[in-house]
């Protein structure tokens, strides 16, 4: 073994390739072990590919001492190989990132970049940073990679915890990447000049192949306990999710039974996450309302498939009435795609991106319009045919966002 050789990238055996690729560091706000979102699907088909991936969520906070992850960390940081020879980043205990110091924060992330770099295969010296959040900014001090790359997967400077400070990062930011990507066409609207015209699109995939093919699969025991019609949301369940919507319909209808699965994020003491952690916990005393926490990847296209019908129901702020635009309108839902493989009908509030997709998404905009859209559903009359839905999410897989990502970034090596 080249001693020079990072362990989790000699498991994969791809050290001795001619002419490799350049490895990617890549950096977002969440682990990569947590449930995936659009950075793992991208970023593990890469590494599949031949590409190096190491991936950092950063060092670890003084002020999260009491978490799991900090439990869980040893005191000095380490990579670990995941599937597809991805490189992961477990921080340790020491030194960690201290809020009230922000000279103090400045030298720990220095030496964070330092062990990072150090533990990326040689090749030449050359390198590409990917960044999925302005925060991750001040690493290309210290990092100086050949090329940067941004993928906008939100529209930062619409959410709350936004300040001048992350302003100025995304500004230099986008002044010096040599890419930028965005999710949807209203995140790149949304970015500070020259942003707007420089960034591509690259919007959120599916495997769809492994959500097509659930068919077969039986119903999990747990969701077989629940009556129908079942109607099901597969994700975070934060402040977007309508939940005034959801507990109006509910009412109306106490045998249609709502089926959540994901992680619950509602911990933030501003105003926002209070009103709708309350909301969330009245909602679940109701007798049609199911929480059956995280499920694998490999679980979900099962379940999934054993809904009625599965939705996406965030509340759009009502620009028109006098609320602000928020970052909700312009997402692009990972679960989209997901949703439409397995051929069940969708009920989809009106986010932008979601419009083209009209004709296989039956899009819902208040209690009343939801409340016919799912009746629709459930008796069989639901946007498009379980073909048409299927067509769909197989012209919008992972696989064929990465084919245009991937050329991307040929093309910036070959410069």
């Amino acid at each position: 073994m080249d001693i020079h050789t990072p362990a989790w990238w000699h498991d994969m055996e791809r050290d001795s390739r001619p002419n490799p690729k350049p490895p990617i560091l890549a950096f977002a706000p969440h682990p990569w072990d947590n449930h995936w979102l659009s950075r793992q699907q991208l970023l593990s088909r890469l590494a599949r590919r031949g590409w190096p991936v190491l991936y950092s969520h950063g060092p670890l906070n003084w002020w999260e001492r009491h978490a799991r992850p900090w439990q869980q960390a040893s005191w000095l940081g380490r990579v670990e190989s995941r599937e597809f020879g991805v490189g992961v980043d477990c921080p340790g205990r020491w030194p960690c990132l201290w809020d009230k110091w922000p000279v103090w924060n400045q030298g720990v992330m220095a030496l964070h970049a330092a062990r990072l770099a150090r533990a990326l295969p040689p090749h030449d010296g050359k390198r590409i940073v990917m960044l999925f959040h302005p925060m991750f900014e001040p690493y290309l001090r210290w990092l100086k990679p050949d090329w940067t790359v941004y993928h906008v997967y939100d529209v930062y400077r619409l959410m709350d915890d936004w300040s001048p400070a992350k302003d100025d990062l995304e500004a230099r930011l986008v002044a010096r990447a040599d890419l930028i990507t965005a999710s949807s066409a209203g995140m790149a609207r949304q970015l500070p000049a020259p942003g707007p015209e420089r960034a591509r699109l690259l919007p959120n995939g599916a495997d769809a192949l492994r959500f097509a093919s659930a068919d077969p699969a039986p119903c999990p025991a747990d969701l077989a306990a629940i009556p129908t019609p079942r109607i099901g949301y597969v994700g975070n369940i934060n402040p977007k999710l309508d939940l005034e919507m959801i507990t109006t319909v509910a009412d109306r209808h106490p045998d249609w039974h709502w089926v959540f699965l994901g992680p619950v994020y509602m911990n933030s003491p501003r105003e926002r996450d209070r009103a709708a952690k309350a909301a969330w916990e009245r909602l679940q005393h109701r007798p049609n309302i199911h929480y059956l926490g995280l499920k694998s990847r490999e679980e979900l296209p099962a379940y999934v498939r054993h809904m009625a019908v599965n939705i996406i129901a965030y509340k759009i702020a009502q620009v028109e009435a006098g609320s602000p635009e928020d970052w909700v309108v312009h997402g692009y839902p990972t679960k989209l795609h997901e949703y439409l493989a397995t051929g069940k009908p969708v009920v989809a509030a009106p986010q932008h991106a979601l419009l083209e997709f009209s004709d296989v998404v039956r899009i819902a905009s208040d209690p009343d319009s939801w409340e016919s859209a799912l009746g629709e559903a459930i008796a069989g009359q639901g946007a498009g045919t379980p073909a048409s839905r299927r067509a769909r999410a197989l012209e919008n897989t992972w696989d064929s966002r990465v084919d245009r990502l991937e050329s991307w970034l040929n093309a910036l090596c070959r410069r």
